[in-house]
């Protein structure tokens, strides 16, 4: 599986640390690409501990969540779209 490089650009980056608002757009910027789950996490401003903080805050939203483990690399896929054939844990 192609693991693609977690996007971030500096109006992310300038979002307070954690926030809601900086979790969502990390979310909608990497949306329907395998990204690094903990990569995902530290653009976010979050730890892999602070991983229910990320999946609380997507709860809210319209996006589908899928959580992989592939050669034991933690791995998520964001998407609108709710029929992925990604396989892995289709978390919501």
């Amino acid at each position: 599986m192609r693991i693609k490089a977690v996007l971030r650009d500096s109006d992310i980056l300038k979002l307070d640390v954690g926030s809601e608002e900086r979790i969502l757009a990390a979310a909608k910027k990497n949306s329907d690409r395998v990204i690094s789950l903990p990569s995902l996490l530290k653009v976010m401003g979050l730890t892999f501990d602070d991983r229910s903080t990320m999946l609380n805050t997507l709860e809210e939203t319209k996006l589908h969540v899928w959580l992989l483990n592939d050669a034991q690399q933690h791995l998520i896929y964001i998407s609108e779209n709710d029929n992925s054939e990604m396989g892995g844990y289709n978390w919501q």
